[in-house]
């Protein structure tokens, strides 16, 4: 691997993020989401609290999902 291998820094313009992408459209509110009926919303806040309170670095698909549930939640009315 050469110096040039690096990869693609997050300051970077050009770096793609599709999951933070979609994340950041769900917490824009311009969609009309909600839970499905056997969803428990409960799970999705302790899969939040899981993710916030981790010791472990976690990789950018669970952070946007977390981000995701918690706009999930809020647009729903079930934050608490």
């Amino acid at each position: 691997m050469s110096e040039d291998d690096v990869g693609i820094p997050d300051s970077d313009p050009q770096h793609i993020d599709p999951a933070g992408d979609l994340a950041a459209l769900v917490e824009s509110g311009k969609f009309d989401l909600e839970l499905s009926e056997d969803q428990d919303p409960e799970d999705l806040r302790e899969f939040i609290k899981s993710v916030e309170n981790s010791d472990d670095p976690t990789d950018p698909g669970t952070n946007a999902t977390a981000r995701m549930a918690r706009a999930i939640l809020e647009q729903t009315g079930d934050e608490n």
